[in-house]
């Protein structure tokens, strides 16, 4: 018998065994930003710089559920977990799960895994399509001689803060239309809140994106530049804000 053979019958054997994870993605139970920001914007940030399993990231889950859980979204898990336990490949998973939920919906695995899933999808909605954490991280470990470039690489990550300088939508319309205005954006409180929220990665991240966790922290603890316009974080920041404001339909 050939190793072909060998692998065919491996995968002739190969049991499905979905996880906790693998219904919360299926069930397609979709992120309403506006609404369950508040709930979920830390766990997001842990989610987005692709935190490691462990106490702190347990804690965070708790703080979500504490906040999103109410009848609503346990019906539509119920409901989730039911429509899968139909399909033949996830039935016997399935039907597992029900039974942990009726023990106790908010304190299920499924649960804690959906609003993970919840807050890993609302990571990604400040950010350009292909923003990626852990192509910067590689590219900031790769260039372990070259300070400005990590730096420059670091920077890149600052999109994903653009809302916290809270920029009203007003002050961006007269900016598109008067681009000589821009500098006036970047006020010390704006960008320190930018800051801020790189701090706040860097933390989440310190194990699991380790080369950029380290940049960022720097960025975030460094004296804030007395001039916006000397301040490479917040030109990153400033350019998303400017050209969502311009072109909203590629955002």
């Amino acid at each position: 018998m050939s190793a072909l053979d060998d692998d065919l019958d491996e995968l002739d054997d190969f049991v499905f065994e979905p996880t906790a994870w693998d219904f919360a993605v299926t069930m397609g139970i979709r992120v309403e930003p506006d609404d369950d920001r508040p709930a979920l914007e830390e766990l997001a940030d842990a989610m987005l710089v692709w935190m490691e399993d462990g106490p702190e990231l347990e804690r965070l889950t708790d703080a979500a559920l504490d906040r999103l859980w109410e009848p609503e979204l346990e019906r539509v898990v119920r409901d989730g977990l039911a429509r899968l336990s139909g399909d033949d490949e996830w039935r016997v998973g399935a039907e597992a799960a029900i039974r942990e939920f009726e023990r106790g919906p908010r304190q299920a695995e499924v649960s804690r895994e959906v609003v993970r899933h919840l807050a890993m999808q609302l990571s990604h909605v400040d950010a350009p399509v292909f923003f990626c954490v852990l192509c910067l991280d590689d590219g900031i470990r790769n260039a372990a001689e070259d300070p400005a470039r990590r730096r420059e690489l670091a920077t890149r990550a600052a999109v994903v803060a653009a809302r916290d300088a809270a920029v009203p939508e007003a002050e961006l319309a007269r900016v598109v239309a008067r681009p000589t205005a821009v500098l006036e954006l970047g006020t010390a409180a704006r960008r320190a809140a930018v800051r801020r929220r790189l701090g706040r990665l860097a933390h989440y991240g310190r194990e699991s994106v380790r080369g950029l966790a380290a940049e960022l922290r720097l960025l975030a603890e460094e004296p804030l530049p007395a001039r916006a316009e000397d301040d490479d974080v917040w030109e990153v920041v400033c350019g998303r804000l400017v050209a969502a404001a311009a072109r909203p339909e590629e955002n």
